[in-house]
């Protein structure tokens, strides 16, 4: 079955079919993780790599569609994403982000009487408000993100996807590799970036 009948598939609702996926898609991970270990990007690992080609996967699941072109693509896009953020490289969408160059709203201008005011003093954009709470509502969801990742990231490959399977897909996973990692996202140590996202029992 090609790539694209299997994405298909799981796009259907036949989740059963992603692990063939994966076993077919996961010798272009790992070549591909090997050439960004062997470049040294980030100090990471191919295995560490090859554990983000699957959450990569699932990406790519997500955003392909039959007519964009052979899933292999879309995969070999959102491989790279992911390997970027892994090795903590800035992409390319990130340097033309107006708001990695922007200027502070707090920042101390002068009038010509020479009166101290702050630049949103003399900006009226009644929707800057709501822009800022967009902006802040994003950081914090890439936040939560990576405190969710970094927490994954501490399992070995097996709890990891396991969880990503039970939580992100809704498949019936390892009753015992659930079970651990559960336990071990309980751990202070591991858990200790998601507390502030955890709502009270």
């Amino acid at each position: 079955m090609t790539n694209e009948e299997f994405a298909a598939k799981i796009q259907a609702g036949e989740r059963d079919q992603l692990i063939p996926l994966w076993d077919q898609v996961r010798r272009f991970a790992y070549q591909q993780a090997r050439r960004w270990s062997a470049a040294g990007r980030g100090g990471a690992t191919a295995e560490d790599l090859v554990q983000e080609g699957f959450v990569a996967l699932l990406d790519a699941l997500e955003r392909w569609r039959p007519d964009a072109g052979p899933f292999l693509s879309m995969y070999a896009l959102r491989l790279k994403q992911a390997f970027t953020l892994a090795t903590g490289q800035r992409t390319q969408r990130d340097r033309l982000d107006p708001l990695q160059d922007s200027t502070s709203l707090d920042a101390p201008l002068t009038d010509r009487e020479g009166d101290p005011l702050l630049l949103s003093d003399v900006i009226p954009d009644p929707a800057a408000e709501a822009a800022v709470e967009a902006v802040v509502e994003r950081d914090a969801a890439a936040q939560r993100n990576e405190a969710i990742r970094q927490a994954l990231d501490a399992l070995p490959a097996d709890q990891r996807r396991a969880v990503v399977l039970r939580y992100w897909w809704g498949q019936q996973v390892d009753a015992k590799a659930h079970s651990k990692a559960l336990r071990a996202l309980r751990r202070p140590a591991v858990s200790r970036g998601l507390r502030q996202y955890m709502t009270p029992v």
